[in-house]
């Protein structure tokens, strides 16, 4: 058990603060006049858990209720020749540039339905056409949205028209009424501004897994004007495989990238940029996201994925080809296990949906506390999603990153990430991804500061993480839990190995994820030995050595060599 001294008292979080419960009360969204009181929600169980993807008619009504209305509204198209109708013809500037700029609208009719200019270019990504029939976190309001390139028309009834507008995580959303008159046509001009501009402090956004067509110049630039109207600065585009079957052939993939891996097919605009890359599937290790490598893995050949080749050897043939390998989807909670020991891959997808899903924090937190660097991301897997970006990573760099260095960053695990909150972590100045060095007896306390903001939700709670324990944790001030900047001061002595890191986040009136952030730990190392925790490693041993059941009562030619790989993984976790 690590041994922290400190002013506050620890409370164990593995499993993650499963003594706490939060009793969330009644809520009215907004104006909306919903009222739902869901049972006592464990936070840990929230942190740790995969999502509940079964659709819910409640929770979709609760994100499409726009403010103002008690009931959910829907997509609505009104004739422009109906005695009712109005024209809005809107534009929405960037206030730094003065030139219209993409981004994310609803525009909300007198009856509470939503209308959607049409035919327009971005219209395949508007809500209703990327729409599962899943409920998705997080939960918050999102409407029936489209994206723009900045302007637009629309035919709306008469009455009273809300345009909502969003940008991404670093611009405050915004939103105007006007009363139309039936018959009128009205221009509407909206200024949006980035009221957090994280490069300033060093951080730069990504989304490592995206599924969008790249087959032409046409869907290059459509995909350049989505990362423009999420704010996504370094947008990654997966194929991806059956994952009963594998053929390193394009045509044979979903979602298919046409123009180039790697390097070779990243291109920019602005700011905003987009590359390449394939996300592995297989039925029985999980699914990978594979990034800046020169070409398909196993390219031209065909393998049965659930049985050859392992993780391991996509991570190191990925590797070969320039690129790095990320376990998605919080590695299925399958080959990750193994894969961390061996260090064949470089870190897994912790963050989607607003949960914490596969091996879940506690997993992650467990794999740190024996001594691992094994760096946690997010990735939307849009469009199977709320929408693009809802989940993301923040990268830090000392000067604008091009594709590989972001992407090494975020091996190295120099970053956080979010589905909305912003969160720098500083430990004797020092960030995401760095080492103290501490010699015993020699170390004075180490001065903590998170400092948190989010401009698209409220953040209720704040924690300073040590070693998997919760040794601090703020309930954030309704007036400072979005739009402004809070921070959390702490002083800290260690002494014995350790991690440090911060997360910020808040429930929805739903119960469910709304606001998520956790960044990557600071590394604490004394007399130059690793973190170690007797107890994390024998639970990571159980969970090994359930794969390795799992794979004995199969029958297939390689399960020797995959046998031996578990194997020998185990025996370097039972020797740490």
């Amino acid at each position: 058990m690590l041994n922290l001294r400190s002013n506050t008292p620890a409370v164990r979080h593995l499993p993650i603060s499963m003594t706490v419960l939060l009793v969330v009360s009644l809520v009215a969204w907004l104006d909306c006049g919903w009222a739902h009181k869901p049972a006592p929600v464990g936070l840990g169980q929230l942190a740790d858990r995969e999502p509940d993807q079964s659709l819910n008619a409640d929770e979709e009504a609760f994100i499409h209720t726009p403010v103002g209305f008690k009931q959910a509204g829907k997509p609505a198209v009104v004739s422009k020749q109906g005695a009712q109708a109005a024209t809005l013809r809107v534009t929405i500037v960037e206030v730094s540039s003065g030139r219209p700029t993409a981004c994310r609208v609803n525009v909300v009719g007198s009856r509470g339905n939503y209308h959607e200019p049409k035919p327009h270019l971005l219209a395949p990504w508007s809500r209703q056409q990327t729409a599962q029939q899943e409920t998705h976190g997080p939960s918050r309001y999102y409407g029936w949205y489209f994206y723009t390139l900045g302007q637009f028309e629309v035919v709306v009834p008469a009455g009273k028209v809300r345009v909502e507008v969003h940008k991404g995580y670093e611009f405050m959303p915004l939103a105007e009424e006007v009363s139309m008159v039936a018959g009128e046509t009205r221009n509407l001009q909206m200024r949006i501004k980035r009221t957090v501009p994280m490069q300033k402090h060093g951080y730069y956004s990504g989304d490592i897994h995206i599924h969008l067509n790249r087959h032409h110049d046409e869907d290059l630039q459509r995909a350049l004007d989505l990362m423009a109207a999420e704010d996504i600065e370094f947008g990654f585009l997966l194929c991806m495989n059956s994952p009963e079957t594998y053929s390193g052939v394009m045509k044979r993939q979903d979602w298919r990238q046409l123009q180039g891996f790697g390097n070779s097919s990243v291109r920019t605009r602005g700011r905003y940029g987009i590359a390449s890359g394939q996300e592995y599937r297989s039925t029985t290790y999980g699914h990978i996201c594979l990034l800046m490598h020169d070409r398909m893995v196993w390219e031209g050949a065909t393998v049965d994925p659930g049985r050859w080749p392992t993780f391991a050897h996509v991570g190191h043939e990925t590797r070969r080809l320039g690129g790095v390998s990320f376990h998605a989807h919080g590695g299925s909670a399958a080959e990750i296990y193994a894969d961390y020991i061996e260090q064949a891959t470089d870190g897994v997808e912790l963050l989607q949906m607003a949960h914490y899903r596969g091996i879940g924090l506690s997993g992650w937190y467990r794999i740190l506390n024996c001594g691992f660097r094994f760096p946690g991301l997010a990735g939307s897997d849009f469009p199977y999603s709320r929408c693009l970006g809802d989940c993301r990573n923040y990268v830090y760099a000392p000067r604008r990153p091009d594709f590989k260095e972001w992407t090494t960053a975020a091996r190295e695990g120099r970053s956080f990430f979010t589905t909305g909150p912003l969160v720098l972590l500083d430990v004797d100045g020092k960030r995401p991804g760095d080492t103290i060095d501490l010699v015993t007896g020699q170390s004075g306390p180490l001065n903590v500061s998170v400092r948190i903001r989010s401009e698209v939700t409220p953040v209720e709670h704040v924690e300073l993480i040590v070693g998997g324990e919760t040794v601090r944790s703020e309930l954030v001030p309704n007036k400072t839990g979005r739009g402004h900047w809070y921070e959390l001061k702490h002083r800290l002595t260690i002494d014995r190995p350790t991690w440090i890191a911060a997360r910020a986040f808040s429930v929805s009136p739903t119960g469910r994820p709304d606001a998520e952030a956790h960044t990557n730990p600071v590394y604490v190392y004394v007399d130059g030995q690793k973190p170690f925790d007797q107890r994390d490693r024998d639970w990571l041993l159980a969970k090994l050595d359930g794969r390795i059941a799992l794979l004995e009562k199969r029958e297939f030619a390689e399960k020797p060599q995959v046998i031996q790989f578990f194997h020998a993984a185990r025996q370097k976790l039972l020797e740490r």
